[in-house]
């Protein structure tokens, strides 16, 4: 009698390959020189790190004037020259230049401006009320990253000017008694990102534990310094290129202002953006 045999069983022989696997040599290095040459590369590296570039922020910074040729009239076409130059070490992007009272035509925006180069715009105004009002010019531009800059300057229109730079600062002429009414608020206080001092991920200022390597950033405000996780390190450290931003906006500001001499300017931005 046939012997009872499973479906999966078709009487075929396993076959089972051997594989064979290298023994690896003894090595007849001395201890002591593997060491020598792990402190020599290490050496290597260290120096090669130290020589790479610091790094350093580009940022643009736009400096600008307005020149009036003849007396601006109301219900006319008044010409103005505006001159843009990016003394900066960034590209400046979209450059944007507008009025609150004035109806403009003719090029108000600049796609780009590269560190070091001038633009000229020649431009027309109109301004209806006969009655001599402050009028408000704002300069908006970005850099590459997308930061946004802004200054702003006043001046009275219409008026008699001829040949004359106009729009020299934020407080129009005469109100200097009046400069807290012109003053600027910031929208933002405080830091927006900080840093992970572990992975060098930015994060929100906000942010406890970073999103990257799982570091603790910060300590919990709501919880004793001294107890529980507020024990541990916290690895977040301050936004460089933020504050850095912080006082270019602030030189700008003070620039517009009249705060700053020519000669005092300069000095601060050269420091600055050295």
């Amino acid at each position: 009698m046939a012997e009872d045999m499973s479906f999966k069983d078709f009487g075929t022989k396993k076959r089972v390959r051997k594989i064979k696997r290298k023994r690896s040599r003894n090595t007849d290095k001395d201890p002591a020189k593997l060491l020598d040459e792990v402190i020599r590369a290490k050496k290597l590296a260290d120096k090669s790190i130290s020589s790479l570039p610091v790094d350093q922020f580009s940022f643009p910074f736009i400096e600008f004037s307005v020149y009036q040729p003849e007396p601006f009239k109301h219900d006319n076409w008044n010409g103005l020259e505006i001159s843009l130059s990016n003394t900066g070490n960034g590209e400046a992007k979209n450059i944007t230049i507008s009025f609150d009272r004035f109806e403009t035509r003719g090029q108000t925006i600049v796609d780009n401006l590269k560190s070091g180069e001038e633009s000229k715009l020649n431009i027309e105004a109109l301004v209806s009320s006969r009655d001599k009002e402050i009028t408000r010019m704002d300069v908006y531009y970005h850099s590459i990253e997308g930061d946004t800059f802004s200054a702003i300057r006043r001046d009275w229109f219409p008026n008699n000017y001829e040949n004359k730079a106009i729009f020299p600062k934020e407080i129009p002429p005469g109100e200097e008694s009046n400069a807290e009414k012109y003053s600027r608020k910031e929208v933002f206080s405080g830091d927006l990102h900080i840093v992970c001092g572990n992975c060098g991920t930015r994060a929100p200022s906000n942010f406890r534990i970073c999103g990257k390597c799982g570091s603790r950033l910060q300590k919990r405000v709501d919880r004793r310094s001294d107890w529980g996780s507020n024990l541990n390190e916290t690895t977040a450290k301050k936004d460089d290129r933020e504050a850095f931003i912080k006082k270019l906006r602030k030189l700008g500001e003070l620039k517009d202002k009249g705060m700053l001499s020519e000669t005092e300017f300069q000095a601060a931005k050269e420091s600055l953006l050295k």
